[in-house]
């Protein structure tokens, strides 16, 4: 709520503002930009409240009484019925980052009708925003109106006329050379999470989610977390999980035995946390070794920068973690492997064949590379 207005100021109306001197701005209440009215008062008054009538929307009353769902309360039933692809719940992080995005919208249209929210009134809200929370909240408005116009409660999506962003992709790739510095400087945590990494060309989420229970067999089994399709990485195939089982050959062997370092610990990539720091309460952890997905992130931008790995790269185009996974495959294709199915999918009909509700199909691949770190040495 904002502060009362004072004495002299209860008679200007809602979005008019002083401006430099005698001067007068209307601020417009969807877009937040200023507009000059310049200093005649009478005029400046009238000119407000005609743009306050023509752009914000009032909460239609009679619209209620005739059955019209407003978007708060639709939204917020969307969410809470929203599932996968294949009808399995939503992930944890997917959850969260939808409350999020969902929240923002909320907070802006929360009372308005489905019908009155326009095509103006979305691309302001999208235009606010950077490329990636652009394009994820673009994609779960279009899916509300979608429900919406199926149940009569608006005669358009206008979520669907609007435009995805592209990203201007600054980051850099990784370099054999520059990785090696990285990894060099690194805790030995760090290493055998940039090693697994390069193997098996598995994503971040999936290298710390990585359990010694997975290994069965001879094979490092790997349920993917995918649960959106990732707009820096080529290789994502469709929302859900992909089940790979990695055959464990010579050179995996090395990795996992330099993993297992006597920790007592139920994750392949684990460490001792530093109990002199302050734990963070916002991250649920199954076990005090675990590793989260920002640490790990964090710690190798530090690494990164520390090393002036990379001493012609900004900060910007400085690669992260999660580009080592490129420079695998690309390593894994020069190799003369099959890149695709390591990193997820063999063919999406592997994945139209999980989703379709039958049992769990592995997708068998072999390590494709060897390390090309000189420095990796037998346990």
């Amino acid at each position: 709520m904002g502060r009362p207005r004072k004495k002299g100021n209860l008679d200007v109306p809602t979005n008019l503002y002083r401006g430099d001197g005698k001067s007068w701005r209307y601020r417009h209440p969807i877009t937040g930009k200023f507009h000059s009215m310049g200093i005649d008062r009478q005029k400046a008054f009238q000119a407000a409240r005609k743009l306050n009538d023509l752009l914000i929307p009032e909460v239609d009353l009679v619209a209620k009484v005739s059955g019209s769902v407003a978007f708060g309360e639709f939204s917020e039933n969307w969410f809470l019925h929203k599932r996968r692809k294949d009808g399995k719940p939503l992930s944890k992080s997917t959850k969260q980052t939808y409350r999020i995005y969902l929240t923002f919208c909320q907070n802006k249209w929360r009372d308005l009708s489905m019908d009155s929210i326009t095509l103006l009134m979305i691309n302001a809200h999208l235009d606010s925003l950077t490329t990636v929370p652009s394009n994820q909240t673009r994609s779960i408005l279009m899916e509300i109106f979608d429900l919406a116009v199926s149940k009569g409660l608006c005669p358009d999506n206008p979520a669907q006329l609007t435009l995805r962003k592209f990203p201007h992709k600054e980051r850099k790739r990784h370099t054999v050379e520059g990785l090696a510095i990285i990894r060099d400087a690194a805790e030995p945590w760090m290493k055998n999470a940039i090693d697994l990494a390069m193997l098996t060309t598995q994503r971040r989420i999936d290298i710390i989610n990585m359990k010694w229970e997975h290994i069965v067999d001879g094979y490092l089994h790997v349920a993917q977390e995918k649960t959106t399709d990732d707009p820096e990485d080529e290789f994502e195939v469709s929302e859900g999980a992909g089940y790979v089982r990695i055959k464990i050959d010579e050179e995996l062997q090395k990795v996992l035995n330099q993993c297992n370092d006597g920790i007592d610990s139920p994750f392949i990539i684990h460490r001792v946390p530093n109990r002199k720091g302050r734990p963070n309460i916002d991250v649920v952890k199954e076990h005090f070794t675990q590793l989260d997905k920002q640490y790990i992130t964090k710690n190798f931008a530090k690494l990164a920068t520390s090393t002036n790995a990379y001493p012609n790269y900004t900060s910007k185009q400085r690669p992260s973690f999660h580009e080592i996974r490129a420079l695998a495959i690309f390593l894994h294709k020069k190799a003369g492997r099959s890149a695709q199915a390591l990193a997820g999918h063999a063919t999406p009909k592997m994945t139209e064949h999980y989703e379709s509700g039958h049992e769990i199909i592995w997708n068998d691949v072999d390590i494709g590379i060897k390390l090309p770190f000189a420095d990796l040495t037998e346990k």
